[in-house]
């Protein structure tokens, strides 16, 4: 029974952090996609998908800087949910092999924990740089700031971007260690020298 549960939750675990990896990885680059192909498109007033008159004065950051916010708005939450998912099985099979007989080590189930607290601290770090940038966005080309107020905060702007992406880039790195780690973990023991699998 204990194998049986455990290995649910491992699989549980498995899923939640694939899919973050997947997810977070997806962001970044679907982020830098969309500079570059708005950039390269240099989007122009009144040009198919680019008819939205707030646009009417902006280059094609202002487009590519828009789908950004927008994908980590709604990335960064379901990315912090889906950790919060494999914390919760992590957790869950601490308690069920608890004062178990195991096999693995338990020094590498340590560090395992310990770069999943680093994914998700780094991720809630990314996720508040997030809100900062949603509030900054509109202000970027407000066309009733003079030409050097406007550059200062673009240039604070692009600051808070660059930092988004490298906090999201260090939660994946932190949860793909994490992941690779699972092998090396504690597993419930096999009763009787017979393998539960």
């Amino acid at each position: 029974m204990i194998q049986h549960v455990s290995k649910a939750l491992s699989a549980w675990w498995t899923l939640a952090m694939g899919v973050f990896l997947g997810l977070a990885g997806g962001l970044v680059l679907a982020v830098i996609l969309a500079f570059r192909s708005a950039r390269a498109m240099q989007a122009r007033p009144g040009v198919e998908p680019y008819r939205d008159p707030l646009f009417a004065d902006h280059h094609a950051d202002a487009v590519a800087g828009h789908l950004g916010q927008q994908l980590f708005a709604v990335g960064g939450v379901a990315a912090l949910v889906l950790l919060g998912l494999a914390v919760l099985a992590l957790v869950l099979r601490g308690l069920v092999l608890w004062n178990r007989p195991t096999v693995g080590s338990r020094r590498v189930g340590w560090w395992r924990v310990v770069a999943l607290s680093g994914a998700v601290c780094w991720m809630g770090a990314g996720a508040t740089v997030t809100l900062q940038i949603n509030e900054r966005w509109p202000g970027l080309y407000d066309t009733s700031a003079d030409r050097d107020e406007l550059m200062t905060r673009r240039a604070a702007f692009d600051q808070l971007h660059s930092r988004s992406e490298r906090f999201v880039t260090i939660a994946w790195l932190c949860g793909a260690l994490a992941l690779g780690l699972s092998p090396w973990c504690p597993q419930p023991a096999p009763r009787h020298g017979v393998d539960p699998s």
